[in-house]
């Protein structure tokens, strides 16, 4: 664990410290599950938390909501008076989880979220925001058009009702266009590759789109692809937010383009990958968070690998929490070299920018030495695809069975999130990470 090459607050340490004896002490799952791993409250809190084991969503599934709530906290008393509400997390069968909502905790998160930004840091919150995301991950379901007003609520615009883009017309895209101008939102919150959708709509008809004070992106990975051609199509500033359902806001990216951590809210491990796979700067995170008072998440896998910050300082001057300078993708959703080698969703993603025209893509590790490489371009086909077998050839290895083939139009899964990279055989996730640890 590398967090404490990092600068903490004085009393970092004692609020995980209470945060673990309040989970051993009041929470069931904790109490009748993990109790038995804890190595004495004598002990540092360090070595008290890497003792215990490391949260899944398989677990939650089997012993979560009503685990993770304290003694005393009646969920059907708080349900009945809207102070929680149930939540169903996007995803294939084995990510999906049913967690409690609390809107409170949400909200004081993602507001010191925004300390972390110099320009999220100068707005008022909360502001007026419009949102582009699929309506499988957040807003208002439904495949009729819905008037504008019937997608207000409060301070937010939902600028999409569809569950599958395939839905989206070229009127939707003048529609969002014309809400965008009419609206005018402080804040347009975004899955990243749907609004790069709207952007290449822009570059393509010279339609010029409304720009906020500040972009913020959620919902999934943002490709290096879809950034340049949304920053092209608005020219705000642009924030990527990093966290889960789970375990609310924990980190944000500064002007420099670094993430830092929520400190108030977060207590996060970084588990290192062994050093034939990218170790020990590359590794995944775990994530304990702080302040929910009806869901106590410990140790909590967000199944993502980060490449950590080696300098205790960045340049934007934060100095204090855990850094890292780019978030690489699922780890269930690396694919490897013909010689073994772990390639993050992140490093194919800069591999395949470098193609002409592309716009989405697919990558599929068919087996060990064998690749597909599926292209939504816009342009020459026969240009993108020499320049994709490069880039793949150098990625993967010169001795790599590399197939370039072209789409017209990708779609996102069944999540309404794509899934950029994946194998088609199995592998174990933690044969990949230094040190062996108790998965729960």
């Amino acid at each position: 664990m590398f967090e404490k090459s990092f600068n903490y607050p004085a009393d970092y340490d004692r609020r995980a410290e209470e945060m673990l004896n309040f989970a051993f002490d009041k929470v069931p799952y904790y109490r009748e599950h993990w109790a038995k791993y804890d190595i004495g409250r004598d002990k540092p809190v360090d070595e008290r938390f890497a003792a215990l084991p490391i949260l899944t969503k398989a677990a939650m599934r089997q012993y979560f909501p009503a685990g993770a709530v304290p003694d005393g906290m009646d969920i059907d008393a708080g349900l009945e008076n809207d102070e929680i509400e149930y939540t169903f997390t996007s995803g294939t069968t084995g990510d999906k989880v049913i967690n409690l909502w609390h809107q409170p905790w949400w909200h004081a998160a993602e507001m010191d979220s925004w300390k972390l930004n110099p320009n999220l840091a100068k707005l008022t919150y909360p502001p007026k925001q419009a949102t582009l995301a699929s309506s499988l991950n957040v807003g208002i379901s439904c495949e009729e058009d819905l008037p504008m007003d019937h997608r207000i609520m409060g301070n937010l615009l939902y600028l999409n009702e569809k569950q599958n883009i395939i839905c989206w017309k070229r009127s939707h895209f003048d529609r969002m266009a014309k809400e965008l101008d009419e609206y005018r939102p402080t804040v347009l919150e975004a899955n990243p590759s749907l609004l790069a959708k709207l952007a290449f709509w822009s570059l393509d008809t010279g339609r010029k789109l409304y720009c906020p004070d500040v972009i913020t992106f959620t919902y999934e990975l943002p490709s290096v692809i879809h950034l340049a051609a949304i920053e092209k199509a608005f020219g705000a500033p642009m924030v990527s937010s990093y966290g889960t359902t789970e375990t609310g806001f924990v980190m944000d990216t500064c002007e420099c383009g670094r993430y830092h951590q929520n400190i108030p809210w977060t207590r996060i491990e970084f588990l290192p990958l062994k050093k034939e796979y990218g170790g020990p700067d590359l590794g995944r995170l775990i994530v304990t968070n702080f302040g929910n008072p009806w869901a106590v998440m410990l140790r909590f896998d967000v199944g993502d690998l980060v490449r950590i910050h080696k300098g205790p300082d960045c340049d934007c001057g934060i100095s204090r929490g855990f850094i890292c300078d780019t978030i690489e993708g699922r780890v269930s959703n690396s694919t490897f070299t013909t010689s073994g080698g772990l390639v993050t969703t992140a490093m194919t993603d800069r591999a395949v920018s470098a193609v002409p025209g592309v716009r989405e893509y697919d990558l599929s590790q068919t087996d060990r030495k064998s690749y597909v490489l599926t292209l939504e371009i816009k342009g020459d086909e026969k240009a993108a695809k020499d320049a994709a077998m490069a880039a793949m050839l150098d990625l993967y290895g010169a001795d790599a069975d590399v197939k370039v083939e072209f789409s017209p139009r990708l779609l996102p899964g069944p999540a309404g999130k794509y899934k950029r990279t994946h194998t088609e055989f199995e592998f174990d996730e933690w044969a990949l990470t230094e040190g062996e640890f108790i998965i729960a």
